[in-house]
């Protein structure tokens, strides 16, 4: 933008070099040495833009043309137009300069209102020194109010694309943190977060059926031991990428903690035993590779189904109940809840341990 600013500025100057010296009305040496010296102002301003100093650029030629109007405004008074390019200026340091230089903006800014002011006070409509009836006088004034139009509405233009542009950012950079927010740093996977939503989901909606599996890896704490965290860290990770590749079509699965899961059945999806068993199988079969080493995973899962009207906490806790019976029966296996008593019924249950991490048994 600002170096197409810049060459059009190289132009301009140019052309209204030429125009003075073909035109000669009173004071024409000086508009035509004005428009020679700015002619390698702005060409320096066009090199800056090109070679990245695209600040300074941009302040170069903002300043460098009103440098030029001022005279011209005084000698020709706003039948010439002037008036125009002024605010064009105004609105091309707006769309030019970053929103960051607030101080620079805003003396870019006021310069602009005080000129246009001060025109109409110091040379109001036929204080010209040239007649307006002057063929070239008349040409040159509709040149400048149809180009000072067409820079305003390319400012606004350039301002609405630039303000998209920011718009877009932003909800990118939401999009990126509610990512963020919601995944699993280590595994990739959904954190809590997601998973505490989707049993929110299940609780508001008294009629719907829904399955729960909490999955742990077995023995995780000697994995961690003999291996060391670091393997420890890649064989959590490698398990959640089985389980949402064996159960995420179907599921909301999320790390629940440490090295447990939880895996939520979506609407439609009430049975995911066969998918777990079918998860578990390819753990069996095929090991998990790490660099050189091999590490053998078995899992143990508990499964509990919420029935309408049940309340989404005794469900969780009748998964996590079937899941420590797998365990205490010998790991490696899966354990589907017995359906809960009546609601209001006291249910006796032995403490889970909860010695060393998470899911270490």
């Amino acid at each position: 933008m600002v170096v197409s600013l810049a060459a059009f500025c190289v132009l301009s100057s140019i052309f209204y070099a030429g125009f003075f010296l073909w035109w000669r009305p009173e004071k024409w040496e000086f508009f035509v040495a004005l428009g020679a010296l700015s002619i390698p102002v702005f060409i320096g301003a066009l090199v800056a833009a090109v070679r990245g100093s695209v600040v300074g650029a941009a302040v170069t030629f903002l300043a460098t043309t009103l440098v030029c109007l001022v005279p011209f405004a005084v000698v020709f008074s706003v039948s010439s137009g002037v008036q125009f390019l002024f605010l064009a200026v105004g609105f091309l340091t707006l769309a030019a300069l970053p929103d960051r230089l607030v101080v620079v903006r805003l003396v870019f800014c006021g310069v602009v209102i005080v000129a246009i002011a001060a025109t109409e006070i110091v040379a109001p409509p036929g204080s010209s020194a040239i007649a307006d009836t002057d063929p070239a006088f008349a040409a040159m004034a509709i040149g400048m109010r149809l180009g000072g139009i067409a820079l305003v509405l390319t400012a606004i233009t350039m301002i609405l694309l630039r303000t998209a542009r920011l718009e877009q950012q932003l909800v990118q950079l939401a999009a990126q943190g509610e990512r963020r927010a919601n995944t699993d740093e280590l595994t990739g996977i959904g954190n809590r977060r997601p998973a505490m939503r989707e049993l929110e989901m299940v609780a508001s909606d008294p009629s719907r059926h829904a399955a729960l599996a909490l999955i742990d890896i077995d023995l995780f704490k000697t994995t961690n031991d003999t291996w060391g965290h670091e393997i420890g860290d890649a064989v959590i990770s490698a398990v959640a990428t089985r389980i949402e590749a064996s159960m995420g079509r179907q599921c909301v699965v999320s790390r629940w903690g440490g090295d447990e899961f939880l895996a939520i059945s979506r609407p439609g999806h009430v049975t995911i035993e066969s998918s777990v068993q079918k998860l578990m199988q390819s753990l069996r079969e095929e090991p998990i590779e790490v660099g050189d080493a091999t590490i053998e995973v078995t899992l143990s899962v508990g499964i509990a189904v919420r029935h309408p009207g049940t309340p989404v906490s005794e469900t969780l806790a009748a998964a996590d109940e079937a899941l420590y019976r797998a365990k205490s029966e010998g790991r490696d296996r899966v354990r589907v809840a017995p359906p809960r008593p009546e609601h209001g019924a006291t249910v006796h249950r032995t403490p889970r341990s909860t010695s060393g991490t998470a899911g270490s048994a």
